[in-house]
């Protein structure tokens, strides 16, 4: 009888997580700028959206509203390059979902709840949202606003009378980030589809001029999401005329791409494929649930070691564990656990607290929180660090718009936080882990031993 595999050691996940996380290289590639496109057309939605969802309250008499209004506005950040019937019910879906975090918590806080279970809480709904977001494929920037959200709606020690006004701000907020997304549907509605086969197009003549199979799956994966966005199209009227004239277009990339070595891929459409559907789908995967525990692990450390530190604003801790444990990979994660921590440094002392001393007034404040919107969309896909440069004022500005603070606090606050959460995202990088293969190859000689007991005693002699 041949010997079994032996078990894998029960820290060999832990070292090649702490490999990846110590890679010296990780420096370098944090400072990496990517290329990026089709990121004029969000970074205008954002900011309209965002504009508009100021500005409106404000002159309606309710600058108290304004705050919690543009974090509604915030919605504008998802569903960038869906198709218009996808982004209507991604944008829905998270309008709902922000709104009632920002509800849910401001009676959190009202009804004076033990910070400890605050914190909890919100690590919870920091895990919930992303096992939401992975298994719609909602794409960045993932839970992270939704906790920003939460973290919102127990700021500036709220009473119950507070819970309808600023539920009310945040679902007009994000009321007015969908109707400004969806405009594009009565002008170019084939525009997201477009765009995806442009996408496939180019990942696929960057395959063939390669070689490499990285190259490869990478243009199948795009031309599996132009074939997507195509099939939704192909279920409304009005662009299905476009979407299967480009699906014949796709058919023949897929051919160019296989070197037409196997039978030719068609062009006919798969149906469309639902929010419910994709869900069902996906939730046979192991990857959410990893996701979710790391998640939920790091949102309730971050927050623990911020409430210990004495620092004001733990949710800034658990909101940065959350975006750090956004990354594909240990290594994306160390990545983005750098970039987030330095960017965030750099604008919320070096930007954001020279703004907020200067006391730039109302409307001045909300003219650079429009512009960091848009300019974080411009950048975001390029560089997270220097992304983070921006949201820090931004979100710091947005905080004073609501409820002034003292400057300096506010923004040491949200550096030392920020730090915070990403040394506890990379900890729950670290720590948790799957160890589903290990117990089953376990089980067998337990099974043995309960079968043979004089056999299982001479194991034990042996080890």
């Amino acid at each position: 009888m041949s010997a079994s595999a032996p078990a894998p050691h029960p820290l060999s996940p832990v070292r090649a997580a702490a490999r990846e996380l110590l890679d010296p290289t990780l420096l370098r590639d944090s400072l990496r700028v990517a290329r990026a496109d089709a990121t004029a057309a969000a970074a205008v939605r954002v900011g309209l959206a965002a504009g508009l969802a100021i500005t409106v309250p404000a002159l309606a008499g309710h600058r108290e509203a304004a705050a919690f209004a543009a974090l509604g506005a915030l919605t504008s950040l998802y569903g960038r390059h869906d198709t218009y019937r996808r982004r209507a019910a991604v944008l829905t879906l998270v309008g709902v979902l922000m709104t009632g975090s920002v509800a849910a918590f401001t009676v959190v806080a009202a009804l004076g709840t033990p910070t400890a279970v605050t914190f909890l809480l919100m690590s919870l709904l920091a895990a919930a949202s992303t096992a939401l977001v992975l298994l719609l494929r909602t794409g960045a920037p993932g839970a992270t606003i939704v906790v920003f959200c939460a973290g919102a709606g127990v700021a500036g020690a709220p009473a119950l009378a507070d819970v309808a006004p600023r539920t009310l701000a945040g679902a007009f907020g994000a009321l007015l980030a969908w109707v400004v997304c969806m405009a594009g549907a009565l002008v170019r509605p084939t525009a997201p589809a477009r765009l995806a086969v442009r996408r496939a197009g180019a990942a696929v003549a960057h395959a063939l001029a390669s070689g490499d199979a990285g190259s490869r799956a990478a243009a199948e994966a795009a031309l599996d999401a132009a074939t997507a966005a195509l099939a939704d199209d192909a279920s409304w009227r009005r662009t299905r005329p476009t979407a299967l004239t480009l699906a014949t277009d796709v058919a023949t990339m897929r051919s160019l791409l296989r070197d037409s070595t196997g039978p030719a891929p068609g062009a006919a459409l798969p149906a469309r494929t639902t929010l419910r559907a994709q869900a069902r789908a996906a939730a046979p995967g192991p990857g959410w649930r990893l996701a979710t525990a790391r998640v939920a692990a790091g949102g309730v450390a971050a927050s623990a070691v911020s409430t210990l530190l004495g620092l004001g604003h733990a949710s800034w801790a658990v909101m940065g564990s959350t975006a750090v444990l956004q990354g594909t990979t240990a290594r994306h994660m160390a990545v983005r656990a750098l970039q987030r921590a330095a960017g965030t440094a750099v604008g919320a002392l070096g930007v954001a607290y020279p703004l907020l001393a200067a006391d730039l007034g109302f409307w001045t404040t909300a003219a650079v929180v429009v512009a960091c919107q848009v300019l974080t969309e411009v950048v975001v896909a390029r560089h997270y660090g220097l992304a983070q440069v921006l949201i820090a004022p931004m979100a710091l500005l947005m905080t004073a718009l609501g409820a002034p603070a003292d400057p300096a606090s506010l923004a040491t606050d949200r550096a030392l936080d920020t730090a915070v959460g990403a040394g506890a995202g990379l900890l729950a990088v670290l720590l948790v882990h799957r160890y589903g293969r290990r117990r089953a190859a376990v089980r067998p000689w337990h099974r043995r031993r309960q079968r043979h007991p004089k056999a299982a005693s001479t194991e034990n002699r042996a080890d």
